[in-house]
């Protein structure tokens, strides 16, 4: 059984732990109350506290911590155990080795989602100044992401939801591309001019079913927004919507890439063929699950 923080003995100026001892003692009690990824919470939590790296962990982890530090580590721990997912915690997480703002307005990313930048990428790299859109963008993390790997690229961000957009303002700051890209608010198509043209339009949709809403994990339930997530009865609703109008928007050979659900290859493929694309691919995520398709514009 884990002893509570505040009942903990005490041999040092404060709580008698350090840092290396805290992360110890979160693992333990995160793995005592049946949570995955203990160890990587608990280190988390430690560094977002301490303003440590892990680096300096290593050097500097044996120093007794600040009152401040250690009341920060034990509301942390106390908000975990209640079910909060650390990245909320922190109000951030890392995406394609870069941090991004989120809230409960946006959907936080996932390491899933870095499939779409890696295929995007390869896609572009022999297009000048790329000019991208990035339809619901949420935290921005995939059009921002984008731009902060191509310097001459510049994006139209577009959401139905005026907080996200706020958010993803924040990120675009964060990141100095701020003065590359455009916001806009709208759903999918109604936040663009007609006959707007990109090199290559990306998203990830909600593609969320109605059988499956039912039986999301509670983190995810509780703290992902139900807008970023629900795709309609069959999950395909946004796909269609999209797909209506991409190949208008597209220059000739333009890129299409869509995140999809890891049982969607088949279904999505098929509305993209329908929708005057050619070269249509389906692209696997590192845990070897259908994630992103991937089609050109070729008339």
């Amino acid at each position: 059984m884990v002893i509570p923080l505040d009942q903990r003995p005490r041999s040092g100026p404060y709580s008698g732990l350090n840092a290396r001892s805290a992360k110890r003692f979160l693992t333990q009690a995160f793995t005592e109350a049946g949570l995955p990824f203990a160890a990587e919470d608990a280190l988390e939590l430690v560094l977002d506290a301490t303003g440590l790296d892990r680096t300096s962990l290593m050097l500097h982890g044996t120093e007794f911590l600040a009152p401040e530090v250690f009341d920060k580590i034990k509301k942390g721990m106390a908000r975990r155990l209640a079910g909060e997912p650390v990245d909320h915690i922190l109000g951030w997480r890392e995406f394609y080795g870069r941090r991004f703002v989120i809230s409960k307005d946006v959907l936080s990313p996932r390491a899933d989602t870095e499939t779409l930048i890696r295929e995007a990428l390869k896609a572009l790299k022999n297009t000048p100044s790329p000019r991208l859109l990035d339809l619901g963008t949420g935290s921005g993390a995939i059009g921002l992401t984008l731009l902060a790997e191509l310097p001459e690229a510049t994006l139209i961000a577009t959401d139905v939801s005026e907080a996200a957009l706020t958010i993803a303002q924040t990120n675009a700051e964060t990141l100095n591309v701020r003065d590359r890209v455009m916001f806009k608010q709208g759903a999918w198509w109604d936040a663009l001019d007609r006959g707007e043209t990109f090199d290559a339009i990306l998203s990830n949709p909600p593609y969320i079913d109605a059988t499956a809403m039912t039986q999301l994990e509670q983190e995810v339930a509780d703290y992902d927004p139900a807008l970023a997530l629900y795709g309609g009865e069959d999950g395909l609703r946004d796909y269609r919507a999209i797909l209506e109008k991409a190949a208008s928007h597209l220059k000739l050979n333009g890129w299409l890439g869509l995140e999809i659900g890891f049982d969607q290859g088949e279904s999505v493929s098929t509305l993209v063929r329908t929708a005057e694309f050619s070269n249509i691919q389906v692209h696997r995520d590192l845990g070897g699950n259908d994630r992103v398709i991937s089609a050109r514009k070729s008339t």
